[in-house]
């Protein structure tokens, strides 16, 4: 315990942290404080090389099978996902050589070589931009730890909370997180981690009450103390009074049906009191999510991030490989669109496939993204060929990332003239019909908005990026992320030049990232005429019930309003006045489970 933090057991206290899954929870604290896993660091002798190898390998196989017993007793869903991507983790050719190069070379013990080739990849992920890769570092640590234990014969840390408990720890891996499902525990605290950390996605996807990133709160509580988890407002109440518990019970239960009428009438398509339909379609990473944007109602997949079947594994997805994926995630969503965006690597998403080894000083702004695609041309065009096949199957259409000039666009466009020239020349059927879009992700795209209109079908406003580089501002560097302000002029003016350029070419705009996804901002993205709106899958019901409640009219009034404020912090005090006064449900403390951070847009 640091000397600095409160002991539990005093009267009523407060912390706050990151509300990372919606919904109250009231219980019995069970607080987990464990501690790392004392790593014997033993040199062997060079005869027992192969054995120790063997080892190693065999925990490998018992952690991805222990993972495989939880995974089997949850529903389906995105937890599940993340779980098989922990036993994709387990099997990365990087982490196995590096053990074994340390076993075989450096004599160290399995346990040892484990422990030493985990802090490496931690440094490594410390240093990545993007938050969604700083979060992975908590993922290899409960994996390297699991296979620790199996190799000194132990078995995991398991957490065993009685039913109606609220979980408290430094933090949780996505296994634990499954396992207190099971347990039906009433809310999750944990002191490390934030909103994209695969704990928290896997509390958001099992509906589990969370606040994490609540610093100082092993210390300030003890087991059997009663605790308000509050995962709207991101508030954790100690010891309560009796008064706030009857209260809180009362939200609790207001918040339950709510949030299950809201569900209920999730497949209800999102038309304004006034009759404009608004399209809501999910953002997915992984063909193992395809059930998720049904389940929550999406009007079909807005943006596919293909990038993921090039990460954590040894060798490239062929063409037959983009084939046959597109093609399932097609015939899952059918009738509606699936938008692929072709791969979408280097910066934060490196993938060691496309032998990128020089470092960068500015990746954000470096070799990523389209570019990297025009340089490995050769992989370009094997995932174009199978996309184009793919889209015999259904409406696929393909999007090329942050285009940033009219010539970078006649470039993508050229490779995708190539992939159908070899698909004709080799006699294969394909789509030659198929839709090519562009993401405007960079300024300079929203300000030729007007001239890439005119070269492709569609158009998605990717606002993660788009504000990062206007505001030029880190959005994930503490010091200056109160400038990432999605309502400032000039990102409303860029919002609004795109949607009217797109008009004008009688060209679909749709937008994805965290405004999609964000209560707050429905009224002035559809207000700005945005109409496709693609988001995280659990945030669709909420939007489509903001949207279902309201008017255009009073949208392009609040828009206007907003258009003329002159900063950031005045065009928020206007947009959740209004809001909140109109859907306290959802934005009175703030947004409700659609408030979700993506990892990417």
């Amino acid at each position: 315990m640091d000397s600095g933090e409160e002991l539990g057991g005093a009267g009523r206290a407060e912390r706050y942290g990151v509300a990372a899954s919606s919904g109250i929870g009231i219980g019995i604290a069970y607080v987990v404080d464990r501690r790392r896993v004392q790593v014997p660091r033993t040199l062997i002798d060079k005869e027992s090389t192969e054995t120790e190898k063997g080892r190693f390998l065999e925990a490998m196989r018992d952690t991805r099978q222990q993972i495989e017993v939880i995974k089997k007793r949850l529903p389906h869903g995105e937890h599940r996902a993340i779980l098989k991507a922990q036993q994709m983790m387990l099997r990365d050719p990087d982490l196995i050589g590096r053990v074994e190069v340390l076993i075989g070379d450096e004599l160290r013990c399995a346990e040892w070589a484990v422990a030493t080739a985990t802090d490496e990849i931690h440094e490594m992920l410390d240093q990545a931009d993007d938050e969604y890769f700083r979060e992975r570092r908590s993922d290899i640590v409960f994996l390297a730890e699991r296979v620790i234990l199996a190799l000194l014969g132990d078995n995991p840390l398991e957490i065993k909370p009685p039913p109606g408990a609220v979980v408290i720890a430094h933090d949780l891996s996505p296994a634990d997180t499954a396992h207190l499902h099971r347990c039906e525990v009433a809310g999750i605290v944990t002191a490390a981690g934030g909103k994209t950390s695969h704990s928290a996605i896997m509390a958001r996807s099992l509906q589990i009450p969370a606040v994490v990133g609540v610093e100082g709160i092993l210390g300030a509580v003890f087991s059997g103390e009663l605790v308000i988890v509050d995962g709207v407002r991101g508030e954790v109440i100690l010891r309560p009074e009796v008064e706030e518990i009857g209260g809180h019970e009362i939200e609790r239960e207001r918040y339950n049906a709510f949030e299950q009428r809201v569900q209920r009438e999730h497949a209800f398509p999102a038309i304004t009191l006034d009759g404009r339909r608004v399209m809501t379609r999910a953002n997915l990473s992984l063909s193992e999510d395809i059930e998720l944007g049904m389940s929550y109602g999406a009007d079909g997949i807005g943006l596919y991030r293909s990038e993921y079947m090039y990460m954590n594994r040894d060798t490239l997805p062929s063409e037959e490989e983009h084939y046959r994926t597109a093609k399932k995630v097609l015939r899952h969503y059918a009738p509606h669109p699936v938008v692929f965006r072709t791969f979408d690597l280097g910066s934060d998403k490196p993938s060691k496939l496309l032998g990128i080894s020089k470092h960068e000083a500015n990746p954000a702004m470096g070799l990523r993204s389209l570019r990297l695609a025009l340089r490995k041309r050769d992989i370009f065009l094997a995932q174009l060929r199978g996309l184009l096949r793919a889209a015999l199957h259904g409406p696929l259409r393909i999007m090329l990332p942050l285009v940033g000039s009219l010539e970078e666009l006649e470039d993508g466009i050229a490779a995708v003239e190539e992939a159908r020239d070899q698909l004709e020349a080799a006699g294969m059927a394909y789509a030659s019909d198929c839709p090519l879009g562009v993401m405007i992700e960079t300024p300079s795209a929203a300000l030729i908005a007007d001239l890439l209109a005119a070269r492709v079908d569609f158009m998605s406003i990717g606002t993660n990026d788009l504000i990062q580089y206007t505001m030029a501002v880190d959005r994930d560097n503490d010091d200056v992320d109160y400038l990432y302000q999605p309502l400032h002029p000039a990102m409303l003016r860029l919002i609004k030049r795109v949607a009217e350029a797109g008009a004008v070419a009688d060209v679909p705009v749709s937008l994805c990232g965290e405004m999609a996804a964000d209560p707050r901002y429905t009224w002035i993205l559809v207000g700005l005429g945005i109409y496709e709106l693609s988001m995280s899958p659990s945030a669709v019901p909420v939007i489509k019930h903001i949207i279902r409640g309201s008017s255009s009219t009073e949208m392009a009034e609040l828009t206007a309003r907003v258009l003329c404020t002159k900063t950031a912090s005045e065009a928020s005090e206007l947009v959740l006045e209004v809001m909140r006064e109109r859907f306290p449900e959802h934005l009175k403390h703030g947004g409700g489970r659609s408030s979700v951070v993506e990892e990417d847009a």
